[in-house]
């Protein structure tokens, strides 16, 4: 194990026993979209989720209407580079949107995390003072466990946060630097455009990153992990590369586009092993305006992808939820 594994391992485990604990769900009755990093900025050069935006509504209305939970995995606002009261002025018609998921109680279909790129949300009180109006009350998160039950029996436990948990620049600061990172880091780089070195935008370091998150995944018996962060699906523990070539030695086609599954496949890593323990939603701020997410439902789970104009859904991969839990036992 590396250094930067051991890093990441010994955040994660902190964070999974201090996570939330959701009641627990039957498999037949999950119905559930996760969707992470939107980055929405100020509309302006900057901003990654403008041309996602006619996508990420579609879907909107397409889960409303089919009755889904929307899980939305951190980094929905960009406030590294940009303040909170312009990116919420500038998107408060997707936060109506997303409203009704957060004012349903009976039941309950919102659920946030808290990201790196939107860390102001790890307090309540700015969350309270930004964005009270358009979450009905409901609190923001940074991980969340779930057990999955089949008729009672409990098939394993799915655990849901951000990714950035153990990451130099976008953990470590949280705790006594907090104040000298808002205060004083923010605004300089938001007045000089810095931007720090993340995995979406350093193939090295996201490899390194999506590695990290297996092996704690498949170290842990019983556990799913589903997580953002990276900008990059991963599928049963693959990266998008290993899954589409699975799917080809199933004799399976995967209908996605050209340019954008390349994109994907760059600078990818190979990740050991076939334990499906780690699932990653990829984003909702790619260059052609497409968004990808992972739909629990139906006793399945999907990779989809919202593209085109206007924007349809496709399926990108697909498995049994039963399955894979049996496999990581």
């Amino acid at each position: 194990m590396t250094t930067y594994d051991a890093t990441v391992a010994k955040r994660l485990t902190e964070t999974y026993a201090a996570a939330s604990i959701d009641a627990g769900r039957e498999l037949a009755d999950l119905r559930l979209i996760v969707l992470s990093d939107l980055h929405k900025g100020e509309r302006d050069g900057a901003d990654d989720f403008q041309a996602c935006e006619p996508a990420y509504l579609a879907a909107l209305d397409h889960y409303w209407r089919e009755g889904f939970e929307l899980f939305l995995l951190g980094d929905v606002e960009e406030l590294w580079e940009s303040r909170p009261a312009s990116v919420i002025r500038e998107y408060s018609g997707v936060l109506k949107q997303e409203l009704p998921f957060a004012q349903a109680t009976n039941p309950i279909r919102y659920t946030r995390f808290v990201g790196n790129h939107d860390d102001l949300w790890y307090s309540q009180g700015q969350v309270r003072d930004y964005l009270g109006s358009y979450l009905a009350g409901q609190p923001v998160f940074e991980s969340l466990r779930m057990a999955v039950y089949q008729q009672g029996q409990e098939l394993g436990e799915l655990f849901f946060l951000h990714g950035h948990q153990g990451t130099p620049d976008s953990d470590h600061f949280a705790r006594l630097s907090a104040w000298a990172v808002r205060h004083l880091w923010r605004p300089f780089q938001r007045l000089f455009n810095v931007r720090s070195n993340t995995p979406s935008t350093s193939y090295e370091l996201r490899a390194k990153h999506e590695l990290a998150m297996y092996n704690f995944a498949a170290s842990r018996p019983r556990l799913v992990l589903f997580a953002g962060h990276t900008h990059h699906p991963v599928w049963e523990g693959l990266s998008f590369e290993q899954a589409m070539q699975e799917m080809g030695v199933r004799g399976l086609e995967v209908q996605v586009d050209t340019a954008w599954a390349q994109e994907q496949v760059a600078g990818a890593v190979s990740l050991p092993g076939r334990k499906p323990s780690y699932f990653n939603s990829g984003c909702c701020a790619y260059s052609d305006g497409s968004i990808t997410g992972i739909e629990l439902s139906g006793g399945e789970l999907r990779l989809v992808r919202w593209a085109g104009t206007p924007p349809a859904r496709a399926q990108v991969f697909s498995a049994s939820l039963a399955d894979v839990l049996a496999a990581v036992a």
